[in-house]
């Protein structure tokens, strides 16, 4: 018996409207035991739906768009010409894969941000926009969302449910960004916006016999204690999803409070496989040992439903499927099946499935080159969590270097906190000596880490072909690249940071002075990097020469003044 019962694979924007991406992972899915398909998007819903009812639609029942269609095409035409046939185009793509999906055997859901809504409505509607911005507690919204969840459902009964993360900011319209200061907005609560928001959706969602999930994904423990408020009254059918970490998806953070605390409500757990913020694959990094924990932990609180996801919306183009990361999805899979599922399988299953392994291996020397691959892959995290963090605390744009001082300390101490879940690294940056040296071994230590495991896949494994070797030694030189990056920019960055809090020291202005001139060098070695290779083009991102060189010149400035 499977450790859950939902075990989901999520894939977003680019990928989510890409028919042979899909098709592959579908492919993967019925293979590895996972049986349920998140297509993420946060406009997704606005994608297929017109909604008819503010066009003209006025019948009681439609059986299908082009019945809609046929009383709306022209008001369409007339106010959102390049809508008119989007919604009907997508709607055949959609109705393409579920069926894929009906013969794999495998449930779909739709993931999306709330609100989300198509503009003309503010035409239609000026009493949204009050003094310029969008009132986010006008009562239209709640009829909106209504009438638009059930003209989903009437198009395509055969999505499970709706996945929907209300208290993010990074919708139209949502409570947790709302700037308008009118009446309403005034007098009510975040929390009661999170549970008018749900009941509205839940509403046709249920009617139609299908599942809303509400994602508890929130960016501190304020806004943790207001959607919890509002969870407690939704119906028992709401499922509530939460990432494994109580922020985001950065590993160094402790295991979600909220994992098995949410009385009368099934409770599902999302993971990352590719790694928005442990370094996209680029920077390698093998989580089967942090899923285990993590995934155990989730059992043991009676989880239902774990979710990976494959990629970012951000970052279109890239996904676990095309790094080394993709052997996170297979440790996710095994682990969601079975907890104790062996790690030195889940390495031969990836390496035999992507064609890596020699022909002719008897299963001794299969397992061999497994296990040879297991000790090179296995490590990466421990260096990753090195380099991309300072003392366990998010030093990363998304994996990016930072652009300049003050953006290094924003990333790590408001917007990705640590200190918001765990108290005592308060501290975690300090510039005293003791805690300065501490964080320029950590950095020293990343560098040592990666070289020496380049050491060791330099000469790949007799039981792997050619061109997997190859793949090794390419990504290998490239995760290198990405530590002496994040090393020169955390010590360029906390030495100048000590030099305005503490002013000169002797101990540290030469070592400051000597790494503000290793960033513009760095830069030069990267631009020649990018014109002698020809590599997947998200390396070049994560190695941009640029935000160096703009770090470098805030650094001056900040130690000019």
């Amino acid at each position: 018996m499977s450790e859950f019962a939902v075990r989901a694979l999520e894939i977003h924007s680019q990928y989510a409207w890409d028919y042979e991406w899909v098709t592959r992972a579908l492919r993967f899915m019925q293979q590895r035991g996972l049986n349920t398909l998140v297509l993420h998007r946060n406009d997704l819903v606005d994608l297929v739906v017109y909604p008819g009812k503010y066009f003209g639609a006025t019948r009681e029942k439609y059986a299908s768009i082009f019945e809609r269609y046929q009383d709306i095409y022209q008001q369409l035409y007339r106010y959102t010409p390049t809508r008119r046939s989007g919604p009907y185009q997508r709607r055949a793509y959609l109705k393409r894969v579920l069926e894929m999906a009906r013969r794999a055997g495998i449930q779909v859901y739709i993931e999306n941000k709330e609100l989300y809504f198509p503009e003309i409505l503010l035409e239609f509607h000026p009493e949204l926009v009050k003094g310029g911005t969008i009132c986010a507690n006008e009562p239209f919204w709640w009829e909106f969302t209504g009438v638009k969840y059930r003209e989903f459902f009437e198009e395509f009964p055969e999505v499970a449910g709706i996945i929907v993360a209300p208290a993010t900011g990074e919708s139209k319209v949502s409570i947790a960004s709302n700037r308008c200061t009118c009446e309403l907005c005034r007098t009510t609560s975040r929390r009661d916006w999170f549970l008018r928001l749900a009941t509205a959706m839940h509403g046709p969602i249920h009617a139609a016999g299908r599942t809303l999930v509400i994602r508890d994904f929130v960016f501190d423990a304020k806004t943790h204690e207001d959607i919890a408020a509002a969870m407690v009254q939704l119906p028992p059918d709401v499922v509530i999803s939460l990432k494994n970490t109580p922020h985001d998806f950065y590993p160094t953070f402790p295991d979600n409070p909220r994992i098995g605390n949410i009385a009368g409500h099934a409770q599902w757990v999302e993971y990352d496989a590719m790694g928005q913020y442990y370094g996209w694959g680029i920077g390698i990094s093998a989580m089967a040992a942090d899923y285990q924990r993590r995934l155990g932990l989730a059992r043991d609180r009676g989880v239902s439903g774990v979710i990976v996801r494959t990629d970012w919306e951000s970052l279109d183009g890239h996904s676990a499927f095309q790094t080394l990361n993709f052997v996170n999805l297979y440790a996710f899979s095994a682990l969601a099946n079975d907890l104790a599922a062996d790690r030195t399988t889940i390495y031969l299953d990836w390496l035999r499935d992507i064609g890596w392994l020699q022909p002719g291996l008897d299963a001794g020397q299969a397992h061999a080159a497994a296990a040879w691959m297991q000790g090179v892959l296995e490590p990466t995290w421990d260096i990753v969590r090195r380099t991309a963090y300072v003392n366990d605390c998010v030093f990363s744009d998304s994996s990016q270097l930072p652009v300049s001082l003050a953006h290094a300390l924003w990333l790590a101490e408001k917007k990705n906190s640590l200190k918001e879940w765990v108290p005592e690294k308060a501290g975690a940056l300090a510039t005293d000596e003791a805690n300065l040296r501490a964080i320029l071994a950590e950095k020293d230590e990343a560098l040592a880490r990666v070289l020496a495991l380049q050491a060791q896949a330099q000469p790949g494994h007799e039981g792997l072909t050619a061109l997997a070797r190859q793949s090794l030694r390419d990504s290998f030189d490239a995760f290198v690249r990405y530590v002496r990056a994040f090393r020169l920019v955390a010590h360029a960055v906390m030495l100048t940071q000590r030099l305005k809090q503490h002013g000169a020291d002797a101990g540290f202005d030469a070592l400051l002075r000597e790494r503000l001139s290793d960033l513009p060098r760095l830069a030069d070695e990267f631009t020649a990097f990018a014109a002698a290779t020809d590599l997947n083009h998200r390396i070049y991102t994560l190695l941009d020469p640029d935000r160096l060189l703009a770090l470098h010149g805030d650094l001056q400035r900040q130690v000019a003044n």
